[in-house]
């Protein structure tokens, strides 16, 4: 019995460690873009693809990499991911040039694909069902801390280290989750039949085009890419829509599909913050690193914080209307930036940012709850992957909006404030988008399947259950 525990809580470690890191990384090299500005002897507005790199790659590859992964066995692909990420952050620290920097972020992208498609799955399919919740809590709340700890963390390294030590630190977790995967996670194959190449090819390119033309939005080209991608996306999900490969057909109903846009103008608006107000208290108010990271860690600590009781929130209450009460004091935050000038008080923009955390978490777990309760059981993996892409399609939109408009304006301040404008709309459109998802609370009957979405799933097998599990629901419903 104790080893049977002892297994669970090690493959806790291996995901939860690898969980946080993509968090962390993220917030972490925000702090750091301003320095490697100045050490690579490039633009502020250039050095943001080193953000926008490792986002747009995780973003096209999310949803891809969850279903190759039901295929080709996700502790495989999960290894790959930590082997990968180790890897690269070890290249990182020798990395002598701005395009070796953007190369071996490509790379940390490819492996934040790869860990972040397949770290809940190993989870669900590793502890025992009164034990999964457990599981996924722990998971979150590493995710969380990512965000809190990583201008905190990165704040402090880039200060009194230097960046590259912060790749060390990412490369010494990595070790940890690679042992950990190697002697308790199950790198068998998995069971789903073999994805649709065209069908991946096609969602993976239609995002890197709207990602890649929002961020050059400014040019011909970038209208270009950004008109295309989304004729391609919309197309693909048409598609998906009269025959199901990689989203269950019910994900692109009227009310789940309105959750899902509000989670992308959610992370739009919000994302690039720590990005703008990272260049604002370094370059603005000559803040340090640290303190500059001390300032902004107040935002995702409040949200950590106060998501477990969002959550029970959202458990007695409609969690679309809570996630819309979230949005609203979301914009309200973002609206309250644009008071901020060169000489305010930093104690304003810490309230702003301890309210805009109460919004987050208002948000974020309301929104995934809601989203859940309008999936059928069958369709929970793709519920989540499509959950997961409109994240990172968001959070890549978000710094593509920051790099457009620093490439046309100048003045840093200048361009702060038109983002802020910018977000503020997102924000606002997220809240209606949310309220049009009111009425999620109830959980609905697995039931069924129906005809797409066996067709979707080969023996109905594509789902939040291990394979023996649905495929003794569905004997059972056929009997």
């Amino acid at each position: 019995m104790r080893s049977i525990k002892t297994r669970y809580y090690s493959v806790l470690l291996a995901t939860t460690s690898a969980s946080f890191l993509t968090p962390f990384t993220t917030s972490s090299i925000a702090i750091a873009l301003p320095t490697l500005s100045e050490e690579f002897k490039v633009s502020l507005a250039t050095i943001n693809w080193v953000a926008n790199i490792f986002l747009i790659t995780l973003s096209s590859l999310i949803l891809v990499v969850g279903r190759i992964s039901d295929w080709f066995g996700r502790g495989r692909i999960f290894l790959a991911g930590i082997t990968l990420l180790m890897i690269s952050s070890l290249a990182t620290f020798f990395t002598s040039s701005y395009e070796e920097l953007l190369l071996f972020r490509f790379i940390q992208g490819v492996s934040a694909s790869l860990i972040s498609s397949t770290a809940i799955p190993i989870l669900v399919d590793s502890f025992p069902k009164e034990k999964r919740g457990l599981g996924i809590g722990v998971n979150t709340m590493a995710v969380y801390m990512g965000l809190s700890l990583g201008p905190l963390i990165g704040g402090y390294v880039v200060d009194h280290l230097g960046w590259r030590v912060l790749f060390i630190l990412k490369a010494l977790i990595a070790t940890i989750a690679l042992i950990l995967t190697l002697l308790v996670v199950d790198l068998s194959s998995g069971v789903a039949p073999k994805p649709d190449p065209a069908r991946s090819i096609l969602i993976s390119t239609s995002t890197v085009l709207i990602v890649y033309g929002a961020s050059s939005i400014n040019t011909i080209l970038g209208f270009i890419s950004a008109s295309l991608g989304t004729t391609l996306f919309t197309y693909t999900l048409i598609s998906e829509k009269r025959d199901p490969k990689l989203l269950h057909p019910k994900i692109l109903s009227k009310k789940p599909i309105s959750a899902n846009l509000s989670a992308l103008l959610n992370y739009s608006a919000t994302y690039a913050l720590t990005i703008i107000l990272s260049a604002y208290l370094q370059k603005l108010r000559g803040l340090q690193p640290a303190d500059a990271g001390l300032i902004l860690a107040t935002q995702p600590v409040i949200q950590a914080a106060l998501s477990p009781i969002a959550g029970h929130i959202s458990d007695r209450y409609d969690p679309s209307t809570t996630a819309s009460v979230g949005m609203f004091i979301i914009a309200s935050s973002i609206s309250a930036l644009l008071l901020i000038n060169h000489t305010s008080p930093l104690t304003n923009l810490l309230v702003i940012l301890a309210v805009l955390g109460v919004g987050f978490a208002l948000f974020a777990s309301p929104n995934t709850t809601a989203i859940m309760n309008m999936s059928p059981r069958d369709a929970y993996g793709s519920a989540t992957a499509f959950l997961a892409t409109m994240r990172f399609v968001g959070q890549a939109l978000s710094t593509s909006i920051v790099t457009s408009i620093m490439r046309i304006e100048n003045d840093l301040f200048i361009a702060m404030r038109l983002s802020t404008i910018i977000y503020i709309v997102l924000s606002v459109l997220g809240a209606f988008f949310s309220l049009i998802a009111r009425g999620s609370r109830g959980m609905p009957s697995p039931g069924p399947p129906s005809p797409k979405a066996r067709g979707f799933s080969g023996c109905n097998c594509y789902r939040g259950m291990r394979f023996e599990e649905s495929c003794q629901v569905l004997e059972e419903l056929i009997n």
